[in-house]
C-alpha cells in the first residue's frame, strides 16, 4: 500500500451518520455501521451500482489510529475484504465479506477503516469526452471487539461509550484554538451534532457527524477565531443517553 493512500483517505461517511447507506454518485454503500463482535468470524458489506453502465471497485481495510490528535492509517492484515476488488454490472449489486483474522484481546475495541475506491474504466478515445472524470472514494469505520465487550445488534448504537469517561479542553497554539476532545474509555465516541457555548453566545460546530474519538485517545478540531473560550459543550454521541453536555477540564 502507498504511502500517498494513507495520506489522502477521504472520509465520505461523515456527513451520513444517521443514514443506513452511504449514496454518492452513482454508488449505494450499506450498512455504513458495520462491526464484528467477539463470535463474528465475518461482517457484510454491499455495494450497490445505481448507474446503467459497469463500474469497478477496490475493497481494502486499514488500520486505524489517533496519535497527537490525529488520524493515522496503516496497513494491517487483521480484517481483510473479500473480494478485494470486483466489478459490478450496471443495476447490480455485489456483496463483501470482513473477514476477521485475529483475536481481539478481552474487553478490547479495535477499530479499521473500510476504503472502497471506484477504478475509472477504460476512455474511448473514439468518443468526444464532456467534463472531468473524478474518482470516488468512500471511507466507512469498522470496529471489532474482544470477549467481554457489550454490543446491540438490534439498537440504533451497535456499542455505548461512557460519558464520564470523556472530557473536553482548548488548546492554543500558534494563535490556533483547537477543540481537543479525550476519550478514556474502551468504547470509541462518535460526536454529532455539537455546539459550544461561550458566556451567551452559542456557536454550531456541525449538524451532522464530526467525527469519532477512539478509545485512550484524543481528537483535536479547530476552533472559530471569535470562539476561544467556550464553558460548554453539548453534543449527541454513541450512550443510552445520547445528549453529552460538559464543561472543559481545566
Amino acid at each position: 500500500m502507498k504511502p500517498w493512500f494513507l495520506r489522502k483517505l477521504l472520509i465520505a461517511a461523515g456527513c451520513l451518520a444517521s443514514a443506513q447507506a452511504l449514496a454518492a454518485g452513482n454508488i449505494l454503500i450499506w450498512p455504513i455501521d458495520p462491526y464484528l463482535d467477539a463470535d463474528a468470524k465475518a461482517a457484510e458489506l454491499w455495494i450497490q451500482n445505481q448507474s446503467d453502465t459497469a463500474t469497478t471497485m477496490q475493497v481494502r481495510v486499514v488500520g486505524w489510529q489517533q496519535l497527537q490528535g490525529h488520524e493515522k492509517y496503516q496497513p494491517q492484515q487483521d480484517v481483510v475484504a473479500s473480494p478485494p476488488i470486483v466489478r459490478i454490472e450496471g443495476g447490480g449489486k455485489q456483496l463483501i465479506r470482513l473477514i476477521k483474522q485475529n483475536v481481539v484481546p478481552p474487553g478490547q475495541e479495535q477499530a479499521y477503516r473500510i476504503v472502497v475506491d471506484e477504478i475509472p474504466q477504460p476512455v474511448d478515445e473514439r468518443k468526444p469526452q464532456m467534463g472531468l472524470r473524478l474518482q470516488m472514494r468512500y471511507s466507512i469505520p469498522l470496529f471489532s471487539y474482544g470477549a467481554g465487550m457489550e454490543t446491540f445488534s438490534a439498537a440504533s448504537n451497535h456499542a455505548n461509550t461512557e460519558p464520564a469517561k470523556l472530557s473536553w479542553q482548548v488548546k492554543n497554539e500558534n494563535g490556533q484554538s483547537t477543540l481537543q476532545i479525550t476519550n478514556r474509555g474502551n468504547v470509541h465516541a462518535r460526536l454529532s451534532n455539537v455546539s459550544l457555548r461561550q458566556g451567551s453566545q452559542k456557536r454550531v460546530l456541525t449538524d451532522g457527524l464530526m467525527g469519532y474519538v477512539l478509545p485512550n485517545s484524543q481528537r483535536e478540531w479547530p476552533l472559530p477565531a471569535s470562539f476561544t473560550r467556550p464553558d460548554q459543550m453539548s453534543a449527541t454521541i454513541n450512550a443510552r443517553s445520547e445528549q453529552w453536555q460538559s464543561s472543559p477540564v481545566n
